[in-house]
């Protein structure tokens, strides 16, 4: 985040004590309890939750929060979300290449997703099946266009996924993980994964007729509440 040029600061060492790792952690397992514990408010689940509108300044609030319903000044996140530093020259190199096409970001995450059973248990992956039916859906509708891929798999994907020979592997060059982001944002469209780091890829995308194709459910845990996570206007494939 500290590439990015955000408005907020650092908390200085009087928060710093005010919020102490014990009592965030404390104020996580309680969290469904307590709401909030020691001036730190943790989110439930995936939704709008309207308890924020009526809490008072000076808390520390620790979640994704991940829904177009909070953000109510769209135009200055986006200026938010800028690199304070201009783009590597591979970036850069990639970023032109986007500008001058009917570019698709393909945002596949598998790597961490499959380390450790509880995260696959709670998260899963997005299918192969998926992935070529968000492919197909895209071409259907842009026959010309070109695939940009962004993956911790790329060896998967070219085993797996069938694209056009126009396509580009981003996450092969020397290209860091905030330069990815803004080059997700950067394609005219986005196929991404069950990821916090794709949905703001897509989200940011400036293109007014943009293509999201994003999966569903978001979680293979149903115990988990997404109904405000994707906005309504993007395309949602089965993830399995």
């Amino acid at each position: 985040m500290d590439a990015f040029n955000i408005r907020a600061r650092l908390m200085n060492n009087s928060e710093q004590q005010r919020f102490s790792e014990r009592k965030i952690q404390l104020a996580r397992w309680f969290k469904k309890l307590i709401r909030p514990l020691g001036k730190v408010f943790w989110q439930t689940q995936f939704n709008y939750d309207p308890a924020l509108e009526i809490l008072p300044a000076g808390h520390l609030l620790s979640g994704f929060w991940q829904t177009e319903r909070y953000l109510h000044n769209m135009h200055q996140l986006r200026l938010d979300l800028v690199l304070k530093v201009p783009l590597s020259a591979p970036a850069q190199k990639v970023s032109e290449v986007i500008d001058a096409v009917e570019s698709v970001a393909l945002h596949v995450r598998r790597g961490d997703y499959l380390k450790d059973q509880k995260t696959i248990a709670r998260h899963g992956v997005c299918s192969q099946s998926y992935y070529q039916s968000a492919v197909d859906l895209v071409l259907a509708k842009k026959p010309m266009a070109e695939f940009f891929v962004f993956s911790d798999d790329p060896k998967w994907v070219k085993a797996h996924l069938q694209l056009p020979p126009q396509c580009t592997y981003v996450s092969e060059a020397h290209i860091t993980a905030e330069e990815d982001l803004v080059l997700i944002s950067g394609c005219k469209h986005q196929i991404i994964a069950n990821s916090t780091f794709s949905w703001w890829g897509a989200w940011l995308n400036n293109n007014c007729d943009k293509i999201v194709v994003c999966p569903t459910p978001w979680f293979d845990d149903n115990n988990i509440v997404t109904k405000d996570l994707l906005p309504t206007n993007w395309h949602q494939l089965a993830k399995n």
